[in-house]
Formats: C-alpha cells, sequence, structure tokens
C-alpha cells in the first residue's frame, strides 16, 4: 500500500510538472512576417565592397513564459539564418555582454598595527632607612591601512556571434537577477546586400531552457524546450513593390504550407475516386507521394492529373511568388521594368507550362 502511494505520488509531479506537459510548450515566442531595412550604406563601405550597400533591420522577438516555470527559465537562444548566399552580416547587437551583481569595485582593507611596551625598574638601598628607586617605561604604537579596490566578478549576460561563415547569428541570453528573460528583444542586424537587392526570406529560430527539479528535492536538470521556426520575409523600407512581394510570398508559403497539411493523409494513401481507379490500382498499385513539392517539380501533368485542383493551385501560386523573390534577390535576373502596375502584383495571373521528361 505505501508502495502504490508512493508511486501515485511520483506520477502527480510527473503529470503537473510544466515543463514536461505535452500540450504545449511554456514558454511561447512570436515574431512578425515582414522586416523592413533601412539602407545605411557609407562612402567607406562603398570603396571597400563595390557592388554591394549596407542595409540595417530590427528585429523583435517576444517571449510569453508561463508563470508556474518563469523562475526556471534559465537561457533563450536566437538563430537568424538568410537563405540568400550572397547576403553577409557586417555587424550586430546586442554584442557580448558581461554584467556584475554589484554597481561598483569591491573595496578591500589590510589593517596592520605595531604596539611596543617597555619597562625598566632599579632599586639601590643603602640600609634600611637610606635608599633609591628607579622606573623607566615606553609605549610605542603604530598603524598600517592598505586599501585596494577589486574589480568584480562579471556573468555573462548575453553572447552573440555569426553562424554558417557569416551568413546567420545568434544571439543567447541567460537570466540574471537583474535582468529578465520574458517581453520583448530587439535584436539589430546590418546585411550587405547586393545594389540589386530589394527583398529576401530568412529563418528564425527560438530556443529556450529550463532547469528544474522533476521530483522535489532532487538534483535539478536542464531541459531543452521544443524549438520553434518562423520564416521571416525582409524588403529594404520605402520600396512598394519589393514590400509587396515580400508580403505575398509569405501569404502564398502558408497557404502552400496549409494545403500540404489538409491533403497528407490523402497524399499518403492515394485515394481512388472512381471504381476504375480502383481496379486500375490492383493491376499497378500507385505508391505513396512521399514529397509533394518534388512530384509536382518532377511531374507536372501527371501529378494535375492526379492531385486535387486546390492543391495544383497553391503549389503554382507558390512557385509564381517564389520566381518573383528570387528576382527581388538577385538569385535570378529580373526585368522589374516589365511590371507597369505594382500593385497588380497581388492579382496577377498565373501562367503554368507543364512539361513531362
Amino acid at each position: 500500500m505505501v508502495r502504490i502511494l508512493c508511486t501515485l505520488t511520483v506520477v502527480s509531479i510527473l503529470a503537473t510538472s510544466p515543463a514536461l506537459v505535452s500540450a504545449g510548450s511554456p514558454v511561447q515566442f512570436d515574431v512578425g512576417y515582414l522586416t523592413p531595412a533601412n539602407d545605411v550604406t557609407t562612402p567607406e563601405f562603398q570603396n571597400a565592397r563595390p557592388g554591394y550597400r549596407l542595409l540595417q533591420m530590427d528585429l523583435m522577438i517576444s517571449t510569453m513564459v508561463d508563470s508556474r516555470i518563469a523562475d526556471d527559465l534559465t537561457e533563450t537562444t536566437f538563430f537568424v539564418e538568410l537563405h540568400n548566399p550572397r547576403i553577409q552580416i557586417e555587424d550586430f547587437s546586442p554584442q557580448t555582454t558581461l554584467q556584475s551583481p554589484y554597481a561598483g569595485n569591491i573595496s578591500k582593507e589590510n589593517r596592520s598595527e605595531l604596539d611596543i611596551n617597555g619597562k625598566l625598574s632599579a632599586n639601590k638601598r643603602f640600609d634600611k632607612s637610606l635608599g633609591a628607586d628607579a622606573t623607566l617605561g615606553f609605549n610605542r604604537k603604530q598603524a598600517t591601512v592598505e586599501k585596494v579596490d577589486i574589480l568584480p566578478e562579471l556573468k555573462l549576460v548575453a553572447a552573440s556571434g555569426t553562424i554558417h561563415r557569416g551568413r546567420g547569428v545568434y544571439f543567447r541570453f541567460n537570466r540574471t537577477s537583474q535582468t529578465s528573460l520574458e517581453g520583448t528583444t530587439m535584436l539589430g542586424i546590418v546585411l550587405a546586400v547586393p545594389e540589386s537587392w530589394s527583398a529576401d526570406t530568412m529563418s528564425v529560430r527560438c530556443q529556450a531552457k529550463l532547469r528544474q527539479s522533476v521530483v522535489p528535492g532532487a538534483p535539478s536538470k536542464e531541459t531543452d524546450l521544443p524549438e520553434s521556426q518562423y520564416t521571416v520575409a525582409i524588403y529594404q523600407a520605402g520600396d512598394r513593390y519589393a514590400a509587396e512581394v515580400a508580403e505575398r510570398y509569405i501569404q502564398e508559403e502558408s497557404r502552400w504550407l496549409e494545403t500540404k497539411r489538409k491533403y497528407a493523409d490523402e497524399f499518403h494513401d492515394r485515394k481512388k475516386d472512381s471504381p476504375l481507379d480502383y481496379l486500375t490500382s490492383i493491376v499497378r498499385p500507385s505508391k505513396p507521394i512521399s514529397n509533394i513539392d518534388q512530384y509536382l517539380a518532377s511531374s507536372p501533368k501527371k501529378a494535375t492529373r492526379d492531385l486535387p485542383p486546390t492543391v495544383v493551385d497553391a503549389y503554382y501560386r507558390f512557385q509564381q511568388v517564389k520566381s518573383m523573390m528570387d528576382g527581388c534577390s538577385g538569385m535570378r535576373p529580373f526585368a522589374r521594368g516589365r511590371v507597369a502596375d505594382e500593385s497588380a502584383i497581388a492579382n496577377s495571373p498565373i501562367t503554368i507550362e507543364m512539361t513531362d521528361d
């Protein structure tokens, strides 16, 4: 009976531990889907890097923490990874930061004292009634005080640096008694982009770590929470066409991903629409579609016949805006002058040329 009660107690603790709740992460992140970048090119940079410009963007990331684990959150890390290999990270902020829990230096005082006492007595008697007494004494005291200022120990609050040979950057923040990991974090990033660049995409990955005891009284253990990943579109501030392409790219990508999730089971099972399809599948069984993007790209005519029209439409809409984004990012030559009305991008027709090799 005692063993059963102990088991139930442990199971209850595990079930109510916020870090182990599978229904949702106790740390939620949020990142905007569009980020403007301002031109900050200097004459010195133009001379050093001909054909490139400097653009500065501010990326805002919000972190919401479940109050039950607020004291257990020890670290958050953000990765910003650019999709365009021609873009380089030139600068970023905040830089690596060390902080002390003390307001100033620590003062240390060394005190030493020297105390010398001496006494000399002399007694001379000639007889019982005649004699002399003499006493000589001295006292010397010396004190020395040495005061030294010691630099306090510094703890790492924030660390940052480039990744992927300068095509990405990371930011890591540690919780201290004077800082909080909850709220809004502003990341400043300076990019070196080609002169023809006006829009692009990047990935933002957010991670968090907790340190807590699974069982009260046991040693604490560090736990990595599930990672959150977002696609963010960047565009040059003031460029209306680039802003509209960037916004449409995010919309069509989200629509395409949602369509794939919606029809995931159908892609896998390859359901038959008619008895003839069913009989044909007995003779020539169809294979499940493991990669819908590859299937549509390699066999567009066959994929158009096999897949629902909604899936095909979502795929080619995304491919069209992806091609437009490639033109803005410099990945593919793009004749921008052929667009007479930039505001008509969202309603532009889709042209599909399908050839099966």
